[in-house]
């Protein structure tokens, strides 16, 4: 992966990024089990700097909360960028049952809300869901730009 040491793109991007990462971990672990997948037009991760750049910035942001092992992802395709970061430590015996219980959640809550679409056909916004993480992202780069 290239450098993008100096470029004040990767460093705006950092700074946006290491709020919503730890807003990412379970409530009560630790700072573990967090990840954060960001979708975004095509034109708009070019205007960020591209997807490189987008997965240094969430590598760098990681590392800064403590995420020695991390795995960045990312690609873009015909009609969607996509870049991501999860923590790969494994959590401590104190926080482990907080980030377990938390991922079995998310998990319960995607299934009741894709079974509450799939019978009234309306769409949800629920916290977590690309949808509105990309909208989270999108809200905190313009406050930082503008601030």
């Amino acid at each position: 992966m290239p450098s993008f040491a100096g470029d004040p793109r990767h460093e705006r991007l950092v700074g946006v990024l290491v709020p919503l990462l730890r807003r990412s971990c379970p409530p009560g672990g630790g700072g573990f089990g967090g990840s954060h997948e960001l979708r975004l037009r095509v034109d708009e991760a070019k205007e960020l700097g591209g997807i490189a750049l987008i997965r240094s910035a969430m590598r760098k942001a990681g590392q800064s909360l403590g995420w020695v092992r991390l795995q960045t992802f990312g690609g873009s395709f015909p009609q969607v960028a996509v870049a991501g970061v999860v923590d790969r430590r494994e959590a401590s015996a104190e926080f482990a049952a907080a980030v377990e219980e938390y991922q079995l959640q998310r998990g319960r809550t995607a299934v009741e809300v894709m079974g509450r679409t799939r019978q009234d056909g309306k769409p949800r916004a629920v916290p977590g869901s690309v949808f509105v993480v990309a909208q989270e992202f999108r809200a905190a780069y313009a406050e930082g730009v503008a601030g």
